[in-house]
């Protein structure tokens, strides 16, 4: 069967379905999409729709964001235009209270954000707060090490230069007070700012310098003249 038969086969029978055999459904799309890749860019506007008809499932959310984390990896730059459409939805898992299915599906769309790539750039102010919020007061460490090392993947792709303060900030902010493992991953995004922001960061050593010595001298350094010791990890995936 092709794929011009399956796709519109597989949309039309998870419409009917219940929701556990939809999950299985959504589940087969998305590997399907990891293999046929940019040829999906066909298809966008029935996958969307079919998005849009089951995302008032919260059992379902799950499946849906790692669909949309496999189209946004098939179809790169040419996703662009659907981001608009497609990350108020994602983001909107933010909105209500939380549990342990639903931390699995916020740390999901953490992970769909990073795979937004570039395009995700001109959405900067949607997601910046969102991400701040959860490193701030989220209940856990889990969820909490996974927007600050969110932040860290998306220095990579996107220019944080307009949005240096909001997030340098609460990362300092947060720093005393956080376990060995949340702390390790502020530190290691901080370094990403660093290489990032270069000499545009000096502005921010005297905060940081507040932050009690034992901290600093981990990865930062005392001052912004020792800022090199923050070595990027040259197995890191960006």
């Amino acid at each position: 069967m092709a794929v011009s038969q399956i796709i519109p086969a597989f949309s039309t029978v998870a419409r009917a379905l219940g929701a556990r055999v939809q999950d299985f459904y959504l589940q087969q799309l998305t590997v399907l999409i990891d293999i046929i890749k940019s040829h999906v860019r066909n298809y966008m506007e029935e996958i969307l729709k079919l998005i849009d008809d089951l995302w008032s499932s919260q059992l379902l959310q799950l499946p849906i964001i790692a669909l949309v984390e496999s189209l946004a990896r098939a179809l790169d730059a040419e996703f662009r235009p659907f981001l608009s459409k497609i990350l108020p939805k994602i983001l909107s898992v933010f909105d209500s209270d939380t549990g342990e299915k639903k931390q699995q599906t916020q740390q999901k769309v953490f992970h769909a954000t990073l795979a937004f790539g570039a395009n995700i750039e001109e959405y900067m102010h949607l997601v910046i707060p969102i991400l701040i919020k959860t490193i701030e007061r989220g209940e856990s460490t889990s969820l909490r090490k996974t927007a600050v090392q969110t932040i860290d993947g998306l220095s990579r792709r996107v220019n944080f230069s307009d949005h240096s303060s909001r997030i340098i900030h609460p990362l300092v902010r947060v720093l005393p007070k956080a376990n060995t493992e949340l702390r390790q991953a502020i530190m290691d995004t901080l370094c990403a700012l660093v290489f990032q922001l270069g000499s545009d960061y000096a502005i921010f050593v005297p905060m940081v310098k507040k932050v009690p010595v034992v901290l600093i001298e981990v990865r930062l350094g005392l001052t912004f003249d020792l800022v090199p010791r923050c070595e990027p990890d040259p197995t890191q995936q960006v």
